[in-house]
């Protein structure tokens, strides 16, 4: 986001536009060659869908027989009113909601959420995904960070002793994160942990991830280490800022549709496998004591890495 001042120059100003125009056609490309990549080999309507709007950050499962799509029970309830508005190519002038991170009260979650009908079934004919505008649209909703509100409620869920219950996180909005940085955030939290921001990256910056504390980012880096790197030849740079618990994402040649893919690839084996990781962080958790909650940074990653280990030969 580029803010000019009423000071600026006429030239300066220009700059700014054809500066922001010719992000907006780098844009552009970069979403056709990634639904291309996304759905190769997927001819059926309903398969191309899964594959489009997992990869926008909804959480799915598709039926193989009948093709029938619909939300998973892992998503926040608001999923399915932004995916509704979603059927249209103009929902940004439709959708207004303020951008903040809504913490659901988990009592009879299940029950209220389960009232729409997209977590039994979406009519996926209604989503005009073979309109290359309408996908440029799906996959451009920047949100602009001095919009976003933060609920201060979450940094309760980064400290020692609830990371050590390993109990309920609170579910995050596909609404307010940004397209190519979704799907793994909302996996990520699929298994336990809890993050704090993200951003998917612009002119020419990492991707991030911040993390709700140390404990959360230090465990991610474990599961980072000893699963991730071992199931996928990844190709990006996963860097780790201990400052403020960041992961960043990048290509190592400023390759930005390259990171964007390696990210889905990540994200779903991830949620793919997260009651397998979820049981790992659970028997992991069991075994923290007050002795962990002061350890340096690379003394717990250790101490995350050795348990990890020890719990996949169990499982």
């Amino acid at each position: 986001m580029v803010k000019v001042t009423k000071a600026s120059s006429n030239i300066q100003t220009i700059r700014v536009y054809i500066g922001n125009i010719s992000g907006v056609y780098m844009n552009i490309s970069i979403i056709e060659k990634f639904i291309e990549k996304i759905t190769y080999g997927k001819k059926e309507h309903a398969e191309r869908f899964y594959e489009i709007f997992s990869a926008r950050g909804f959480l799915l499962e598709i039926d193989g027989s009948s093709g029938n799509v619909r939300l998973s029970n892992d998503s926040h309830r608001d999923d399915s009113e932004f995916l509704e508005i979603l059927q249209d190519i103009h929902y940004k002038k439709m959708y207004h909601k303020l951008h903040q991170d809504s913490i659901e009260k988990h009592d009879d979650e299940s029950i209220q959420q389960n009232h729409h009908i997209y977590f039994n079934y979406i009519d996926t004919q209604l989503f005009d995904i073979n309109n290359s505008q309408y996908l440029i649209e799906l996959f451009s909703h920047e949100i602009p960070v001095d919009l976003f509100r933060l609920n201060w409620e979450r940094d309760w869920y980064g400290k020692f002793d609830q990371f050590k219950k390993c109990g309920h996180i609170p579910k995050i909005r596909v609404y307010d994160l940004e397209p190519f940085i979704a799907r793994l955030v909302k996996a990520i939290s699929s298994l336990g942990i809890s993050t704090w921001s993200s951003c998917e990256g612009h002119w020419g910056e990492p991707a991030y991830i911040v993390f709700d504390r140390k404990y959360h980012r230090i465990w991610f880096q474990a599961v980072f280490s000893k699963f991730i790197k071992r199931k996928l030849n990844l190709i990006c740079k996963w860097e780790w800022l201990g400052w403020d618990d960041r992961c960043s994402i990048s290509s190592p040649g400023k390759d930005q549709l390259e990171a964007y893919l390696e990210i889905q690839d990540v994200a779903r084996l991830i949620y793919d496998n997260r009651i397998t990781l979820m049981e790992i962080k659970k028997q992991v958790c069991s075994l923290l004591t007050d002795k962990h909650r002061n350890m340096n940074q690379k003394e717990l990653l250790n101490v995350f890495e050795g348990y990890f280990e020890e719990s996949i030969k169990c499982l």
